[in-house]
């Protein structure tokens, strides 16, 4: 009967650390190629350029808050599915603003292909709903615009998860 002992030698050792370090890479090399493809990086174009225009960015929201404006934001799931997106918008005495014009968004936080537009209608003074037919679940952002007739401009962003 024949006993062979495993002996520890130089080149086992170095062929076990190759084997080891070449797994941590090729585990390191799949996990960023997931990580890059799920978000590849920057969402907005020229966000340098954007940022450089930040203060004209808080000038525009000084106007929005010097007008008073509100919008309380509601959303409602029928039975076919489809989704129902409800805004009211008031004014710093609380009455009702008819009549403004809204454009509106509804956006994945890491996906502009998935970019539904939102057509608000006015259903009653103030009130303004968009139907969208169906969305998939998980993190969205609302994003709107509303303008008046004398050119007063509202900006909405509301993040919101569909379930």
């Amino acid at each position: 009967m024949r006993t062979t002992s495993f002996r520890l030698t130089g080149g086992r050792v170095l062929a076990i650390l190759i084997a080891f370090f070449l797994l941590i890479i090729i585990a390191n090399a799949f996990l960023i190629t997931l990580a890059v493809r799920s978000f590849p990086g920057e969402q907005e174009k020229k966000s340098y350029l954007q940022g450089l225009a930040f203060n004209e960015q808080i000038a525009a929201r000084e106007q929005q808050r010097a007008l008073g404006w509100t919008a309380a934001f509601s959303r409602m799931a029928e039975d076919d599915g489809a989704v129902v997106f409800t805004l009211v918008f008031t004014s710093a005495a609380g009455a009702p603003i008819p009549q403004l014009e809204i454009a509106g968004a509804l956006a994945r936080p890491v996906d502009d292909d998935a970019d539904i537009p939102l057509a608000f209608a006015e259903t009653a003074p103030g009130v303004y709903q968009a139907t969208i037919d169906a969305a998939a679940t998980g993190a969205w952002r609302l994003s709107a615009v509303a303008t008046s007739a004398r050119g007063e401009r509202f900006e909405l962003e509301k993040r919101l998860t569909l379930e």
